[in-house]
């Protein structure tokens, strides 16, 4: 259980500097925790195991009860006794009506650690229910960042679809004047007018996915919110070893295995006896002389009750205590190793997007000076209508991919963040 509290608390203190968002999407990430449905039933199922702590606990405090009762018997045993040669008298042992009331108090004295099993039980729940609530809230968070980034992403596409639009805009232009003029060919125009719908379609696929990350956002979130942002900026540490000790999943496994510890005590402490203390006191009727008469009275006493035979229930459950133990040992393994392997897969996907992000640079600045001399070539009449399709054709898909590969490589860092259980949000 004290491994248990430590991995908890390295959670609650590890330090949230290793990655940090803009103002704007932690704003969306905090409103996203306070509307997402699936962190509310997880909050109330912690509230609920804080709630069986107490319970648990107060199997230590005495129980008092206030007890009366009334009971008519007939008949009753009697019986007669000469008190004089002459005179005989009835004697009654109990009367017809009967009256009790009083306190009754019971309290645990010795239950071998029944109870702190019990607790040490329902605290690993407690922690567990904590730790699952964390990983909700970090998988949310990731979840508003992809939505944040792909906005961003779209917007940008959409606004190099303008720009290109705007160049086909303006070739078209000059085929219509070389056409007037009697120097272009009609064909040219078909060409790229044709280029020229096919660039609007894209825009508006753009714009069809934007939309529907627009309201993504707002199913997350709980309300609609234009995105001002228009940088990849998400931070966080990409070198050096994986270190998973702040994972919520990882911890959330530790804590089960803690739990099943906890139930295979208690399971074994059912074996053991348990010592209790019994007191009363009130008033009641029925004692002799007048049995009809009202008195005080009081009673004491201890009891140990001792398990002598369950049939097959305390082995059973100890067994059933074990196999939990082992199924919770060997689902932390498979967490460690799922983590290590997504790890694996986001880091070499990061690395690889940064590469290529370097790539694209220098392709963006290859294909703008490419467009630049075709165009000038263009309009002297040396260069055709393919050469300037070509050319644009190149910038946009430069552009399109870098613009790509930086949306990939965000997404990859705050999978990285992720998987680290970094806390890349300000509360």
């Amino acid at each position: 259980m004290k491994k248990c509290l430590i991995a908890f608390t390295i959670l609650l203190t590890a330090p949230s500097a290793c990655a940090q968002v803009n103002p704007e999407l932690n704003k969306l990430i905090l409103q996203s925790f306070g509307y997402f449905p699936r962190l509310k039933e997880l909050t109330k199922s912690a509230e609920l195991s804080e709630l069986r702590i107490d319970i648990a606990q107060t199997n230590y405090l005495p129980t008092i009860n206030g007890v009366a009762s009334y009971n008519y018997v007939d008949p009753v045993s009697q019986t007669t006794f000469p008190i004089s040669p002459t005179e005989s008298r009835l004697l009654k042992f109990q009367p017809n009506n009967n009256y009790n009331t009083g306190l009754t108090l019971n309290q645990l004295l010795w239950d071998f650690g029944k109870g702190k099993a019990q607790i040490d039980k329902t605290k690993a729940e407690l922690l567990t229910s904590r730790q699952n609530i964390e990983a909700a809230k970090l998988q949310v968070a990731a979840q508003v960042v992809s939505i944040y980034y792909s906005l961003i992403y779209l917007q940008k596409a959409s606004q190099l679809q303008d720009s290109v639009i705007a160049a086909y805009e303006k070739n078209k232009q000059i085929i219509e004047g070389r056409i007037r003029q009697g120097d272009g060919l009609s064909v040219d125009l078909a060409n790229i007018q044709n280029s020229l719908d096919q660039e609007k379609i894209r825009q508006t696929e753009f714009k069809r996915q934007h939309e529907r990350q627009a309201a993504l956002l707002n199913y997350t979130t709980g309300q609609p919110y234009a995105v001002t942002n228009v940088n990849f900026d998400f931070q966080t540490t990409t070198s050096g070893a994986p270190d998973f000790s702040a994972n919520p999943d990882l911890l959330s496994s530790m804590q089960r295995i803690e739990g099943a510890k906890a139930e295979g005590r208690l399971a074994a402490s059912n074996r053991f006896p348990t010592l209790s203390l019994q007191a009363g006191l009130g008033f009641r009727n029925g004692f002799q002389p007048n049995i009809d008469e009202f008195r005080f009275n009081y009673l004491g006493g201890v009891t140990l009750n001792i398990p002598v035979f369950q049939g097959s229930r305390l082995n059973l459950t100890s067994s059933l205590a074990r196999k939990s133990e082992e199924l919770s040992e060997l689902s932390k393994i498979n967490t460690e190793t799922t983590l290590q392997k997504d790890w694996q897969s986001a880091k070499i996907d990061y690395e690889a997007y940064e590469k290529q992000i370097q790539s694209a640079e220098s392709q963006i600045k290859a294909a703008q000076e490419a467009k630049r001399l075709t165009e000038v070539r263009f309009n002297r009449g040396v260069a055709t209508y393919l050469d300037l399709v070509f050319a644009l054709t190149n910038l946009q898909r430069s552009l399109l991919n870098q613009l790509q590969y930086q949306y990939q490589a965000t997404l990859a860092k705050a999978e990285l963040a992720k998987l680290k259980g970094i806390k890349f949000w300000q509360e």
